[in-house]
């Protein structure tokens, strides 16, 4: 008989609430598979996991990925958030405020890179 690797064996979510950071209820991690947790980017990352019949199945593996990937949407966020504040003290405020959101920053960038491409293709 083949042994399984710890991290690779599927665990019941009673199974994965007990080795979690925190120990979280085994009802918030079936949340983090079926609505996921929204990071401050506003991405929403899910907890991966099977369904066999009518119980649902994760792993020790999953759930590590699932809390690195949370972390890393978070460092996003900061980082975009002091680039902001970097960007707003550095130069003079076009706005009474001054300050833009991480998610102000993105939109912007996402529509001056539209623009470049419908310039570029004589569109606009």
């Amino acid at each position: 008989m083949q042994e399984q690797n710890s991290t690779n064996a599927h665990l019941t979510l009673t199974e994965a609430a007990n080795i979690a950071p925190g120990r979280p209820s085994a009802n918030c991690i079936w949340r983090w598979c079926r609505r996921g947790v929204k990071s401050r980017t506003g991405e929403r990352i899910r907890l991966q996991h099977v369904r066999m019949g009518g119980m649902i199945y994760t792993t020790a593996q999953w759930l590590e990925e699932f809390g690195r990937t949370l972390a890393d949407a978070d460092a996003k966020y900061f980082d975009l958030y002091q680039a902001a504040a970097a960007a707003a003290s550095a130069g003079p405020a076009r706005r009474r405020c001054g300050r833009h959101t991480p998610r102000q920053l993105e939109r912007r960038q996402h529509l001056e890179e539209v623009g470049r491409r419908l310039d570029e293709a004589g569109i606009r």
